[in-house]
């Protein structure tokens, strides 16, 4: 009786999983979570050329996604109609809740990353980024300048110059999701006077929390290009 029983949760779970439109579950081959934490999902999304995904959800309240390559993908909702997004490797979107099949028409890879806020509770409302009068998008708005901003996030297009400097600045005080888009080689000095290097590689994505006072300096003969997502509930 136990070995039945085993047997039907098994194929239980096994048929839920078929079933499911996440699409972590739904197509683990093309979609790969970076992490989750209380405030936010991140994932990786990829597909090989001309590679096609099967139909999955993106669920409320939506995600920014962060083009990693350039994209020519045809997706295809539950009723049939088609729709064939392009953008070029770097740009970002805010896209809302869907459920499609997507095909990558292009000749080389798709990548992707996607930023995805947790739905709020019911009877909580979104919060205003606390105030930050040394803000760098207000101190230093051409290397530090806000390309997105929604009730859930607020997203920053850093572009370091090689070899140069940005200003003294702060970012308000939430934490971030970070993508790089080039490889980083960084110095950061402090209103103390003090130094650290930061060192990443294009494509790297992380967690950040609230940082002191810094100014950034480009160490590279590149530029250092990333987006910096904050999440305006992580408090």
């Amino acid at each position: 009786m136990r070995l039945v029983n085993f047997s039907f949760v098994l194929i239980a779970a096994t048929l839920a999983a078929a079933q499911s439109l996440d699409p972590l579950v739904a197509d683990p081959q093309h979609y790969k979570l970076e992490f989750e934490n209380q405030w936010v999902k991140v994932v990786r999304e990829t597909m090989g050329p001309h590679e096609k995904m099967p139909m999955h959800e993106h669920t409320a309240p939506g995600a920014l996604i962060i083009l990693m390559t350039d994209r020519n993908n045809r997706l295809t909702s539950k009723s049939g109609a088609s729709e064939t997004p392009r953008n070029h490797a770097g740009e970002i979107q805010w896209a809302g809740p869907s459920v499609h099949k997507s095909e990558n028409l292009n000749d080389a890879p798709f990548e992707a990353i996607r930023i995805e806020p947790k739905q709020l509770p019911p009877g909580v409302s979104p919060k205003p980024l606390p105030p930050e009068k040394d803000d760098a998008t207000i101190l230093d708005p051409e290397t530090y300048h806000v390309e997105f901003e929604n009730e859930y996030v607020r997203a920053i297009r850093v572009n370091i110059p090689p070899n140069e400097k940005g200003k003294m600045h702060k970012h308000p005080a939430t934490r971030a999701v970070v993508v790089y888009l080039t490889d980083q080689n960084m110095r950061q000095t402090l209103a103390d006077g003090k130094t650290r290097e930061n060192h990443y590689k294009a494509g790297q994505v992380r967690w950040v929390g609230p940082d002191v006072a810094h100014q950034d300096q480009n160490l590279s003969g590149m530029p250092s290009k990333l987006i910096r997502v904050e999440l305006k509930m992580s408090r």
